[in-house]
């Protein structure tokens, strides 16, 4: 495990309590950060250990959250594309102590164009709610914002060797993969944290792009599955993200940096 020292007694509140945030605030705490977690679900709020916990909806904000505001920094990891409550917590975090922002995004928000895409490709994004929400963050004077785009998801509940079940069939077979899994998304987000890196923009991808086909047939098989059947199509549209700005920035080496070398037989995934 690395080590952040600049992470102890820093105030930092985690909006999103899930697969992704969860496991965040309990390393941010590991680090001797002083961590708020706010989630929607009252169940899921039960079963935060050692952590202040909140329940925070965006939709319907209440006093609550100026508690949960009481923080230096910001982590949102949410799924909520709903640009007029966005619009409505920014005011609150406008109001608050919070003087950086992470906002976590997607690599989603780039266009399939059968090319190699870095951070400086952004003038297809405006249509994107996501690239809007982004925006909103970055344009305030009240905090400085870096937003670290992730691309597809996987580790631990997220095995990919199970995101093609019950039929289902791998559409575009032949498209280029951009995944990204759990054991790198937390150390980079606690390094931007503790290297006080902010009004950025972090693209976060393994090195490895093989194909739909050749990666989910991988990982079936490492499960003992029969692998999803591929969807006939001469047309390939794909996008390859490029991760070089994150590795030079932070000099960070990928604990996962192959896809295909991921030992997906262990319970990692």
């Amino acid at each position: 495990m690395m080590a952040f020292t600049n992470l102890t007694n820093r105030k930092i509140s985690v909006l999103g309590g899930g697969w992704l945030g969860y496991p965040l605030a309990q390393e941010l705490k590991a680090f001797g950060a002083d961590v708020n977690i706010a989630t929607r679900s009252k169940q899921r709020l039960d079963t935060y250990n050692q952590l202040t916990g909140f329940l925070v909806d965006i939709e319907n904000l209440t006093d609550d959250v100026n508690a949960f505001l009481n923080s230096d920094v910001l982590v949102v990891n949410i799924t909520n594309k709903n640009i007029a409550a966005f619009k409505a917590l920014i005011d609150k975090i406008e109001h608050s102590p919070i003087k950086q922002v992470i906002f976590i995004s997607s690599t989603s928000v780039y266009p399939d164009n059968n090319s190699v895409i870095s951070e400086s490709d952004g003038l297809e994004l405006i249509e994107h709610p996501l690239y809007q929400i982004e925006s909103l963050f970055k344009q305030s004077d009240a905090f400085v914002t870096t937003v670290i785009r992730f691309s597809g998801l996987i580790g631990y509940e997220r095995h990919p060797g199970r995101f093609f079940r019950n039929g289902k069939v791998i559409k575009n077979a032949q498209a280029k993969v951009n995944l990204i899994h759990r054991d790198d998304c937390l150390p980079i987000i606690c390094q931007v944290i503790n290297d006080d890196i902010w009004s950025e923009d972090f693209n976060v991808c393994s090195d490895t792009h093989p194909n739909k086909k050749e990666f989910y047939t991988y990982a079936a098989q490492s499960l003992g599955v029969t692998p999803a059947a591929c969807e006939p199509t001469d047309v390939v549209a794909f996008k390859v993200i490029d991760n070089n700005k994150i590795k030079h920035r932070l000099n960070y080496r990928f604990i996962y940096p192959d896809v295909m070398a991921i030992d997906f037989s262990q319970d990692l995934c």
